[in-house]
């Protein structure tokens, strides 16, 4: 019996960029580099790959070349951050979390950049306060 692939599919805020991956991903992390925190505008990013081969897209996200032959993908119309790309290795694509529609499933398995975290978003800090919706 064949099972098909699951589809994750994702996008942009505005919809103009979309895409689907099928599949597995390959590799899942939190990024705590200091590039990562300007893109993103947040403490840490989280990134789930999978092999380009097993993506498709509807609507082109642009380039921006943040350090050499690294390569961060965005929306042209709104400007949300999707991707993230090394130059000399096209054989797969960090997506940001944020932009799948569905990104329960995905699990990191790692953390990269950890000396340069900010220790108070490197992991869920027990001495705060935490509200299961907005405060």
């Amino acid at each position: 019996m064949t099972t098909n692939p699951a589809i994750h599919s994702g996008g942009c805020l505005c919809g103009a960029v979309r895409f689907s991956a099928s599949g597995d991903p390959i590799g899942g992390n939190h990024c705590h580099c200091g590039m990562c925190r300007k893109d993103s505008g947040s403490g840490v990013s989280t990134f789930v790959s999978f092999p380009a081969s097993a993506v498709s897209w509807n609507g082109t996200p642009t380039d921006y070349e943040s350090s050499p032959g690294k390569f961060r993908g965005f929306c042209p119309k709104c400007g949300s951050s999707i991707t993230w790309r090394n130059g000399s290795d096209d054989s797969f694509v960090d997506f940001r979390l944020g932009t799948f529609d569905d990104p329960a499933p995905f699990k990191a398995k790692k953390h990269l950049w950890m000396r340069t975290a900010l220790k108070s978003f490197a992991g869920i800090d027990p001495e705060i306060d935490h509200f299961d919706t907005g405060s």
